[in-house]
């Protein structure tokens, strides 16, 4: 997404950007959420999400997953249609665009040199990255497997897309990455299978494992590590693990509601979760119990 464009649709304005369902107005980006903007409000009560591209072609060539839109009838906004896509598209006006550019050039201006001064700094400093690793497959063996390593790899489908490149590719020697492994439901949220809403989101995480990172991320397509997939992504880590705690509990009780919210679509979404130190001390401390 291109942040010109996510700007100017949080701009207020008068303007109809679309002719279709009125959206009433898009809720800032939550950290972790799949979608550009993960939740815009419609005038009837509906939020749903949508993806902001220049141009429809380049929501395949970024890698994106048009499930996420098509299971919440979800949308894309984008400058000018250039193909068809299977969700509505909202089309913005060109003229319109092109004036709010113009007045708003300085501010742009301002903001992107303060956003490149504050990744200079953020780029020095350790960081922690949370992530979900399903059981699913050989998802229990293929995680043992990393730990005797001391490498962890992710997957890479066939057309040469890494789901949440863009926070993966920022993991750096120093930073702390924290595996959550298998989640289990508990009886009393009597799911029914399927995607769980957070009421229902209760259970317990077999394990929860602190990596602290030795490498930069690296390609690796030769060294086989994993018998069912190259997962040429790699970072190496420190062994033994920083921490590990086994069966730990998933509610908003323990983890507290946007520590508990950020597991959950990370379950979903198979992307990669920057947190911040509140969040890390919190997950220590029920590790450590």
């Amino acid at each position: 997404m291109n942040s010109a464009l996510c700007c100017f649709l949080f701009t207020p304005t008068s303007l109809v950007l679309w002719t279709g369902q009125p959206l009433a107005y898009p809720a800032v980006q939550k950290s972790g959420a799949a979608a550009d903007i993960s939740e815009n409000f419609l005038s009837d009560g509906a939020v749903v999400p949508a993806e902001i591209e220049w141009v429809t072609t380049n929501f395949d060539r970024h890698g994106h997953d048009i499930k996420t839109l098509i299971d919440n009838d979800g949308f894309l906004v984008v400058l000018k249609s250039d193909a068809s896509f299977l969700v509505e598209q909202v089309e913005l006006d060109r003229q319109d665009f092109l004036d709010w550019i113009e007045k708003s050039a300085r501010e742009l201006a301002q903001e992107t040199l303060s956003d490149i001064d504050r990744q200079a700094r953020l780029s020095k400093e350790p960081q922690i990255f949370l992530y979900y690793a399903p059981r699913r497959g050989r998802g229990r063996a293929n995680l043992e497997i990393a730990l005797q390593h001391g490498v962890w790899g992710f997957p890479e489908s066939d057309a040469g897309v890494t789901r949440g490149w863009t926070a993966i590719s920022e993991i750096k020697r120093g930073d702390i990455v924290v595996v959550v492994h298998e989640f289990r439901t508990a009886p009393e949220a009597k799911a029914t299978g399927g995607r769980l809403s957070s009421d229902k989101y209760l259970g317990t995480f077999t394990r929860i494992i602190g990596l602290v990172v030795t490498t930069r991320m690296y390609r690796d397509e030769t060294t086989r590590i994993w018998p069912n997939h190259r997962y040429p992504n790699r970072f190496k880590f420190r062994i033994p693990p920083l921490f590990e705690g086994r069966d730990i509990p998933c509610s908003v009780k323990h983890l507290g509601a946007p520590l508990h919210e950020i597991l959950r679509r990370l379950q979903v979404t198979g992307f990669v979760q920057k947190i911040d130190g509140s969040s890390m001390t919190k997950i220590v401390s029920l590790c450590i119990q």
